[in-house]
């Protein structure tokens, strides 16, 4: 069902971030022209899978001064993972794992021929933020290390930088490409794309909220299987980009 959301309609919203509420149903999201892969991929998973995503209603360029793109879906309430997984009991925090756990799976069973967002469009990731745009779908895993090198040289010229590049190359390495979500904490839920399988678990652990009670339970690797050599590369660049 098409829904173009008016200046009207927009202007006595309540906002949130990037998050306009415009009724108790609906919600727009607006942003770069990177924001179309995120409403495909929602449709996507939908299509293909038992995961709750929210509904997509419309999705169009904002033709005005902004020239946003503008991605009109279902407002689903609820509260937080994040607030909420203290107060939860044992058993609820594993029946939530265990959730969680049948999600990625059905994740892991969606196999990529390339690696990239699932329409096909530029890598978004924040290894390539020094060039938006700039780094196209990889077909194999060598061109996604090549890429990544690139983009450590490019932020950071310098011969550390170089010694820790070769590592990468020898250690991220025949992983296959599957269904990733690619920020998978509590405190959201987007989809992403086809990546290496370690990808998930590297990003979930880039930055984790060391002192929550989701990192001290071990909830994640409850959920994703750990790849610990993988993340301690990672943990070395992460100074780099960022």
């Amino acid at each position: 069902m098409a829904r173009i959301v008016s200046k009207e309609e927009l202007a006595g919203a309540e906002r949130f971030g990037n998050f306009v509420k415009i009724d108790s149903e609906t919600i727009v999201k607006s942003g770069q022209s990177d924001h179309l892969a995120e409403a495909e991929t929602m449709k996507f998973i939908a299509a293909r899978t038992t995961i709750p995503v929210p509904k997509m209603y419309d999705t169009y360029t904002d033709e005005g001064e902004s020239g946003l793109v503008c991605i009109v879906m279902e407002f689903i309430p609820g509260e937080n993972l994040s607030v909420a997984w203290d107060a939860y009991s044992d058993a609820e925090k594993e029946s939530v794992i265990q959730q969680l756990r049948g999600y990625v799976g059905q994740l892991r069973e969606i196999k990529g021929d390339f690696i990239g967002s699932v329409d096909g469009s530029w890598c978004n990731d924040h290894y390539f933020d020094n060039d938006r745009g700039g780094y196209e779908p990889f077909v194999y895993e060598v061109e996604l290390n090549q890429g990544i090198v690139k983009a450590l040289k490019t932020m950071q010229p310098y011969d550390w930088v170089n010694f820790t590049c070769d590592i990468i190359p020898e250690v991220m390495t025949g992983r296959g490409a599957v269904m990733t979500h690619s920020d998978f904490d509590p405190r959201n839920i987007l989809l992403s794309g086809c990546y290496p399988e370690y990808w998930e678990y590297y990003k979930a652990m880039r930055w984790p909220g060391w002192e929550t009670e989701w990192v001290r339970d071990r909830a994640l690797e409850n959920i994703l299987k750990p790849y610990r050599k993988e993340l301690s590369v990672v943990w070395n660049t992460v100074e780099i980009i960022w």
